[in-house]
């Protein structure tokens, strides 16, 4: 039998060395004796490493076959199967109807009142397509309720207590507020129960009346805040040049006095490696009403643009370093913490798809078997003259039907075999494929799927080596940080699952 490992091997900042196995998803303290012999066992290893002792060898064997029998551990299938061919389009028709859709964005608008040096539509990004500046009507607005709201109601059949989720997006969608008032109206007279609203918003419009709208109707309302004036200002501005953050941060704190105890209040945060760090922490640390905020932090996208050619080394090496200080400030020690808004971006986000994931189970599926991106038309973006598409986060990607039509099954068929294989094929035998969360926003360069640079899949492995790294780091130190990390996570979103919309 052909004898190959899938995963990698990483050492902690103690010195232990570990295996992390993708084969079972599980992680292996790996002393000497265990490594020389998976290494010694594994086909694609041309390098004999030292023999391991005749008595160890018997025991690290029985070892191996035990976890290979129980858990499926360490060696990958011989052979894999083939690229599945392209989709039965009746399949995927039949899949869509079978789970339904997750949700419904309403792209009520591409105009926006704010130019902000980072946005996904602008030229910053040569690749996207431009979102048309027109406003949606209130006709295509209802359609695409309609349509999305009897899928909801077919798969309530079975599963009554799917959540329905309505996104309002742009541009900036509080420019067409009154259409906003208007879908939420419309939805009510329905009498569909237990659905939520969404909304980013660049918060500029966020007045009283707005505010007092969408905390009525239980919005999670996200704002986008870079951090205090001098960071939000450098890249949020209006047309003219103009920051912005005096304004939007008037509004939030409005908001606050109005609403003091709403739990959906949230904060986009983009940053790049021009933002300090230090700074952006002691902002939303100094600002009690922060502590009862949700937050997402995201960086500057990097694929497929050139945004970042603007930073100098140093720049890029000083951004990295606070991170790190910063990171070691807040796990030591965690509970003490665990109100800081940073611990999302620092503890939650990079850890806890690496410490739940065999809760999260396997990336991809069978029509799409490798990388983590979900299948077109789980979700439905609606562009402001009502067409179709697969994701807010990939303008222009494909049309995928209109919301008079409904989904064109044919075209997804297209769309995923492609993707399968151009991208797909060649993850079969990757280190990290249960870890692997990459998405078609990753490799759609505005004309086909390729990787971003030579070297993607290569750095995506070694953060990967670093991120355990880090985790298994922290908990030899203390293991109970496990329990409190889940338990932090836990509680900060639990509080939007348990609202009764």
């Amino acid at each position: 039998m052909k004898k190959t490992l899938r995963g990698l091997h990483f050492k902690t900042l103690s010195g232990m060395d570990y295996y992390y196995d993708d084969c079972s998803g599980m992680v292996f303290p790996c002393p000497g004796g265990l490594k020389n012999t998976l290494l010694n066992m594994d086909s694609n290893n041309l390098e004999r490493l030292e023999t391991t002792p005749p008595e160890q060898l018997e025991y690290w064997e029985r070892f191996i076959q035990e976890r290979r029998h129980m858990y499926g551990a360490f060696w990958a299938p011989e052979s894999f199967p083939p690229i599945p061919a392209k989709p039965d389009p009746a399949m995927l028709a039949q899949t869509t109807a079978q789970n339904g859709f997750r949700q419904l964005i309403l792209t009520v608008t591409g105009s926006c009142n704010l130019q902000c040096r980072y946005c996904i539509n602008s030229t910053v990004y040569p690749y996207s397509e431009t979102l048309p500046s027109e406003a949606m009507s209130l006709e295509v607005a209802k359609t695409a309720v309609d349509y999305y709201l009897e899928n909801l109601t077919r798969i309530r059949l079975a599963d009554p207590c799917r959540t329905g989720v309505i996104t309002f997006y742009g541009g900036e969608p509080l420019l067409r507020f009154p259409l906003i008032e208007e879908v939420v109206r419309y939805v009510r007279e329905k009498k569909v129960a237990n659905v939520l609203y969404t909304i980013s918003t660049n918060g500029l419009l966020l007045d009283d009346h707005v505010s007092d709208f969408l905390a009525a109707n239980k919005f999670a309302v996200w704002v986008s805040l870079d951090g205090p004036g001098q960071q939000h200002d450098r890249n949020r501005i209006t047309p003219g040049g103009r920051g912005s953050f005096s304004e939007v941060y008037a509004n939030i704190q409005r908001f606050w006095n109005r609403h003091p105890d709403y739990p959906l209040l949230g904060f986009l945060v983009t940053y790049d490696w021009r933002s300090d760090i230090g700074e952006l922490w002691q902002f939303f640390k100094s600002h009690q009403e922060f502590k009862r905020s949700l937050f997402m932090f995201n960086p500057v996208g990097s694929h497929f643009t050139d945004y970042y050619k603007q930073f100098s080394q140093q720049e890029r090496l000083g951004f990295f370093e606070s991170v790190a200080a910063i990171r070691e400030k807040l796990t030591d020690p965690l509970r003490e913490n665990d109100n800081d808004p940073l611990i999302n971006f620092f503890i939650l986000s990079p850890y806890r798809l690496h410490l739940m994931r065999k809760i999260l189970g396997l990336p991809g599926r069978p029509e799409v078997p490798a990388t983590g991106t979900c299948l077109p038309g789980e979700k439905i973006c609606v562009l402001p003259d009502g067409r179709l598409q697969p994701c807010e986060r990939v303008p222009g990607l494909a049309n995928i039907g209109t919301v008079e039509t409904g989904l064109n099954f044919e075209v997804i068929a297209d769309l995923v075999h492609t993707y399968n294989r151009e991208i797909a094929a060649r993850c079969r035998g990757c280190q990290i494929m249960q870890l692997c969360r990459t998405c078609f926003s990753h490799f759609w360069s505005g004309k086909d799927f390729r990787k971003p640079t030579p070297s993607f899949c290569t750095n995506q492995v070694q953060w990967t080596r670093e991120i355990l790294t880090e985790i298994y780091s922290l908990l030899e130190k203390a293991p109970e940080y496990y329990e409190e990390v889940m338990k932090i996570y836990q509680r900060r979103y639990s509080q939007m699952l348990s609202l009764n919309f």
